[in-house]
């Protein structure tokens, strides 16, 4: 059965979007703690989606806010997680019809994350082929908490900085 995944009580999810602030631009290295990778939603809140917001205002928060990567939030609830990919050349009207359901999104426990590095992350995502990893912190045995985001291009782009073309 597929337990449901909270937003932080104290963050409300928008009817579009969230803003926040720029991301980390810090060097990552293979051996460095996967923690450093990762958006933590303890310190930097979610940016969310409503099921119900359009794609063309969803990718325009997108570009705004400079992210590939929305959580869909109901409530409190984390109901998926759609990217800028999802909805590109689709002939979907809303999130809800192109996103990742929660059941289906590529996700690390929080406890995995503790004792990984950044080159145990590279290698979920080479061999997973995903863009994007929800980090889940359980709270019990029926409920966890969505406490993270790994973007690989963000992982990437960390490791090798100086390939950076602006």
């Amino acid at each position: 059965m597929h337990r449901p995944y909270l937003l932080a009580a104290r963050q409300p999810a928008a009817q579009c979007a969230v803003r926040r602030s720029p991301a980390e631009h810090r060097v990552l290295r293979v051996h460095d703690p996967a923690v450093r990778a990762m958006t933590d939603f303890l310190s930097d809140p979610p940016l969310t989606v409503a099921e119900d917001c359009t794609l063309s205002a969803a990718l325009d928060e997108m570009f705004r806010s400079g992210v590939r990567a929305f959580l869909v939030a109901r409530e409190l609830t984390v109901v998926g997680l759609v990217t800028a990919e999802d909805m590109h050349g689709t002939a979907a009207q809303c999130v809800a019809e192109c996103m990742t359901p929660a059941s289906q999104m590529p996700a690390i426990d929080w406890q995995t994350m503790l004792a990984s590095r950044v080159a145990d992350l590279l290698e979920i995502f080479a061999g997973a082929s995903v863009g994007h990893l929800v980090v889940l912190e359980s709270e019990s045995a029926s409920r966890a908490r969505v406490r993270g985001l790994v973007h690989r291009s963000r992982v990437e782009r960390r490791l090798h900085p100086a390939e950076d073309t602006f």
